[in-house]
């Protein structure tokens, strides 16, 4: 048997043909672009309007590039004000994703299922997320200026805050600009559109002072990054000329269910969205926050025992026992983790007792991330899928159920142009 030599790993293959590189690769100029958005300032509860751009010819945006930069002016409020985690997600309380005039995404809630989404991503991620706002309370307090931030013992947060002051990044990561290759707008006979709603100021703005609670985007320009390549660009228009699918995930709040902590044991939900592939149902558990204190990554667990599943009249679709409480980490592991042995911010812990808890309610038949279109049909039913939640009922107060449907959508391009969208 031959071993390896010490420090070294075997590749995947042992082929004398094989190579770990490819040698087509292009040659093209590149740059990342700042330019002046179209308004330079906005308040909460407005909408931006995010048009991308169509650039000049041969020129391709390149994938997961697109976002909006700006500063956060909190100024106008309490001196001591500072914002919350993952402010950028924070930020857009509605998203709505448009082509021609058609609605492609349109989800209320927004904030809400993208901070918990985050919550997935692997240390090593949030820690390269300092644009978005995931930073400790001692680098926000920093970065926002409050009077009552560290003066000592803050060397490396005053360091980053040298670097990226007030500056922050809505990144317009949708699947469609990012997992089908470079986009170019130059060759579609229509605009792609992304609507961002500001979220109030208390959902974003932590403070003592519920009547000081302010804040302004300033200084906003729309960022991306271009190739100019005259082979991409005509593969890229030979595609929307002859046929091009855009796979992505669909995310709806569905309905919005208050309970009372202590009397509620059961609670049932009815999901009737119309889908050719409903992939998952995710119920996240808020309780209403005093003014000022948000936690944006406070999801609660209402002490579940049992989940019961009916699926167009056929119950127990799922688990011939119910989804027990054993079963829930593992539902929401394998829908949200995309990479293996990478959830080292998110485990069985948090999960059901940091308050990073989520219900999720898997529809696929296959787990593979890559597989669309493998949720359950609800075409032409009323009955839909029936959620049976049994829990403890212990406490006090009011707790918020917001029920997500997610579902795989399919966009076509055909002649350049809008052709159909497939729910």
């Amino acid at each position: 048997m031959s071993k390896e030599p010490i420090g070294t790993e075997a590749p995947d293959s042992l082929l004398p043909t094989h190579k770990s590189k490819t040698t087509n690769a292009i040659k093209a100029p590149c740059a990342i672009k700042r330019i002046t958005f179209d308004r330079s300032e906005a308040s909460p509860g407005e909408t931006l309007y995010v048009h991308v751009l169509k650039l000049n010819q041969n020129e391709v945006l390149v994938p997961g590039s697109l976002g909006l930069r700006f500063d956060i002016d909190l100024t106008s409020g309490h001196a001591n004000n500072y914002l919350v985690q993952n402010v950028s997600q924070a930020l857009v309380s509605k998203m709505v994703v448009k082509f021609a005039g058609t609605i492609l995404q349109d989800t209320d809630g927004y904030d809400l299922f993208k901070i918990y989404e985050d919550l997935f991503l692997s240390q090593e991620q949030r820690d390269d997320m300092i644009l978005e706002g995931i930073q400790s309370t001692d680098l926000c307090k920093i970065r926002s200026n409050a009077g009552d931030k560290k003066t000592s013992g803050v060397d490396k947060e005053n360091t980053l805050n040298e670097n990226f002051g007030t500056k922050y990044v809505i990144r317009l990561d949708h699947k469609i600009l990012t997992d089908h290759g470079v986009f170019y707008p130059q060759a579609l006979y229509n605009d792609l559109v992304f609507e961002l709603t500001l979220a109030r100021a208390n959902q974003v703005v932590k403070g003592s002072d519920p009547a000081k609670l302010k804040y302004k985007l300033t200084n906003i320009q729309l960022e991306y990054e271009m190739m100019y390549s005259k082979q991409l660009a005509q593969e890229a228009d030979s595609e929307y000329s002859s046929g091009k699918e855009f796979l992505y995930d669909h995310v709806h709040l569905e309905k919005t269910i208050p309970f009372q902590k202590g009397s509620d044991a059961r609670l049932n939900i009815k999901v009737n969205a119309q889908r050719k592939s409903l992939k998952a149902i995710l119920l996240l558990f808020t309780e209403p926050y005093t003014t000022g204190s948000r936690d944006s990554e406070k999801y609660v667990f209402p002490d579940l025992k049992k989940v019961k599943v009916t699926i167009n009249g056929s119950p127990n679709m799922l688990y011939n026992e119910g989804i027990v409480a054993t079963d829930l980490w593992r539902e929401s592991r394998r829908f949200f983790v995309r990479q293996k042995n990478e959830t080292e911010h998110m485990n069985l812990k948090l999960f059901l007792v940091g308050d990073r808890f989520g219900l999720l309610v898997d529809l696929r038949s296959m787990a593979d991330h890559s597989m669309h279109g493998s949720g359950v049909r609800l075409v032409n039913t009323t009955d839909g899928v029936q959620l049976e939640l049994e829990r403890k009922a212990s406490g006090s107060g009011i707790v918020n159920c917001q029920v997500f449907v997610i579902s795989d959508v399919q966009f076509n391009i055909l002649g350049n142009q809008l052709n159909t969208v497939q729910y």
